[in-house]
This record gives structure tokens, C-alpha cells and sequence, in this order.
């Protein structure tokens, strides 16, 4: 079970001060599935429904670490709204901003994982369509990292085919497998078979077999 946390935070846009809901401890199990999210295989709650937070005052919406922690004492709450809305907020915001396709990709992953954990399905499919095409921008921009340029190529791809635009995940698919190695090419070619067979199911990245 996890450990949730009534922390204080200073909104860095409007200076107000309210109280928080966060995770002071994170953990990693390894696990992954298909579009990389950390799999608990439904044994504890997800993680990233505290990854987001928004401002009750003036409404911004980012990760919960752009917001300053504070030991005064609070009086107000953070919204309490499905945290994928707040995470398609701060995806609006942030484009609004100018803010760098890298995070604005994140932004929509975010907000399509927490989407599916509450079975709002139609949502889902549209921030993975809204990720795909930010991440693909981000690697003309250069917001991506380096490091992480394979595994971004990579997601486009599976987010393509989640959202169930499989011709084009195919399509993404055949044209990034070059530049793909180790397990990112072998996942790459299991996805583009699930293309074929128009399923839209997350599978184990970690542990597949075939």
C-alpha cells in the first residue's frame, strides 16, 4: 500500500500556499510494461496519480516537484479532480508556454496511464495520439535527450498502436527498427505483429517470451 502524504507547497505562479497530496517515498520494482509504465500487476495503486498537482488559486497544473515544499501552515487544498485532467492541463499549458515538446510528450503519457486506471478509455486514446505527435516533435526540437532518443522512438510507435492507429504504428515501427537495438527492436517487432492483429493490450516488456 502507499504511503500517501499531506504536504504544504507554494504555487511558483501565484505564490499561494496550500496543501498537497504526494508520495514521499518512490520505489521501482523493474517491471515494466509495453509503453514502459511501471507494472505492479494491480497489487498496489499506481504512482503517477501523485506525480501531478495543481494550484486551487490560480489553476497551473505541473509536477508536484515545480511546486516548493513549505512548513507554514496551509489552508487550502489542491483540486480534487481525476488526476488525468490535471495532467492534460499542465499538457495544455505548457504548449501555450512554449514549454519543450519532451515534456509535453510526458505530460500526455501521464495523463493517458491515468486515464486507463480510471476506465476513461476515450481520454486514453487521445492523449496517446497527443503524446505520439509531441514526442515526435521533440526529436526535430532536440527536447529529447539524447540518451533517451531510442526509447522515445520506440514509444511513438506503441503509443500509435494503443490508441489504435495501427497502420501508422506499422508504418513507425518499420522505419525506426534500423535504429533500434537490443530489447526496444525485439519489443518493436512483437508490436508490429499485434498491429497486424489490431490489438490494442500493453504486454510485458520485461518478461516476454517468444
Amino acid at each position: 500500500m502507499l504511503y500517501i502524504a499531506e504536504i504544504g507547497v507554494k504555487c511558483p505562479n501565484c505564490g499561494v500556499k496550500f496543501s498537497s497530496r504526494q508520495l514521499p517515498v518512490l520505489f521501482d520494482t523493474g517491471y515494466r510494461n509495453s509503453e514502459l509504465r511501471q507494472d505492479f500487476k494491480g497489487q498496489i495503486q499506481q504512482m503517477e496519480h501523485y506525480a501531478v498537482v495543481t494550484c486551487p488559486s490560480c489553476g497551473r497544473a505541473d509536477w508536484s516537484s515545480s511546486f516548493e515544499p513549505t512548513a507554514e501552515q496551509t489552508v487550502l487544498t489542491q483540486p480534487n479532480m481525476p488526476s488525468h485532467l490535471q495532467f492534460r492541463a499542465a499538457a495544455i499549458a505548457g504548449e501555450r508556454q512554449g514549454r519543450d515538446f519532451y515534456n509535453v510528450g510526458l505530460f500526455y503519457l501521464h495523463a493517458a496511464w491515468c486515464a486507463d486506471d480510471v476506465h476513461a478509455e476515450p481520454q486514453a486514446r487521445e492523449y496517446r495520439k497527443f503524446a505520439s505527435d509531441a514526442f515526435r516533435k521533440s526529436l526535430v526540437d532536440v527536447s529529447c535527450p539524447v540518451a533517451r532518443r531510442p526509447e522515445i522512438e520506440y514509444l511513438i510507435g506503441e503509443l500509435l498502436r494503443r490508441a489504435g492507429e495501427f497502420e501508422s504504428a506499422r508504418t513507425h515501427f518499420n522505419e525506426v527498427l534500423p535504429r533500434l537495438s537490443g530489447r526496444f527492436a525485439m519489443m518493436a517487432r512483437k508490436l508490429i505483429r499485434l498491429c497486424e492483429s489490431r490489438t490494442i493490450e500493453a504486454i510485458d516488456f520485461e518478461s516476454i517470451g517468444g
